[in-house]
């Protein structure tokens, strides 16, 4: 049915096209039925000049290219309505799109896989509805370590609290920051003793924070106490864990 929609639109689209262009390429005919009428009287009104009849061809080169050019602009927007028509339907329409954007809106930060398990999608579906809603300016994308995080684009996410919202959705460096959070000037032992973690693996998620700005350390002595930088914390007082 869709299909024999745009045939249609398509075909009134070509026929308005060539009734626009029709005026330009005919050249204008003077056929054999002409006929004079003469005054009944010689003192009656004089019949009017004869005017010439001009083809297109014969007027002057700006007439004819500025009647051209009309004519082309006129055909080029007809034939691209029907794209642009297109473009401005709701991207939202489809039932498995509409659900992806609402899982981003509610778990922004998110990943395709994690929206292809909550929706039992396949992974090349929502790889295809993903790049729809990023095309059409529903959603950004950003490159975080390993993985492409989602986001809504129409909230204004700042790039830091982008960066907090991808670290919330790992267990472990959400317990720690909020550790942080809570006991502000915490050491690698006391995380590692809290959580059960070798203090390696403590120590890996707190370089990570470091790099993106979000923790600090005060050196004592030869230990190092860790603080939330102050626009972090804000972040994670104003988010329901």
């Amino acid at each position: 049915m869709r299909l024999g929609m745009k045939a249609l639109m398509a075909a009134a689209i070509l026929l308005l096209a060539f009734l626009l262009l029709l005026p330009a390429i005919a050249p204008s005919f003077n056929g054999p039925g002409q006929y004079t009428v003469k005054p009944g009287s010689s003192e009656g009104p004089q019949p009017a000049a004869s005017v010439p009849v001009v083809s297109f061809w014969q007027l002057p080169l700006w007439v004819k290219v500025a009647g051209i050019l009309d004519t082309l602009l006129v055909a080029i927007f007809l034939l691209a309505t029907p794209f642009i028509i297109g473009r401005m339907q709701n991207v939202l329409e489809n039932r498995n799109r509409l659900n992806i954007f609402n899982y981003v809106l509610r778990n922004p930060g998110c990943t395709q896989s994690e929206i292809s398990s909550a929706h039992n999608m396949k992974s090349g579906t929502v790889k295809y509805h993903v790049q729809m809603l990023e095309s059409e300016g529903k959603i950004t994308l950003r490159r975080m370590g390993k993985f492409t995080r989602l986001f809504n684009s129409s909230r204004a996410n700042s790039e830091l609290e982008k960066v907090v919202l991808s670290y919330m959705k790992n267990e472990t460096s959400k317990s720690l920051l909020c550790a942080i959070m809570e006991e502000p000037g915490v050491t690698n032992g006391r995380l590692s003793e809290r959580f059960k973690l070798d203090k390696s693996s403590v120590h890996w998620h707190l370089e990570r924070f470091l790099n993106d700005s979000l923790v600090r350390f005060e050196q004592d002595g030869r230990y190092k106490k860790y603080f939330l930088e102050p626009g972090v914390e804000k972040l994670l007082r104003g988010l329901s864990f």
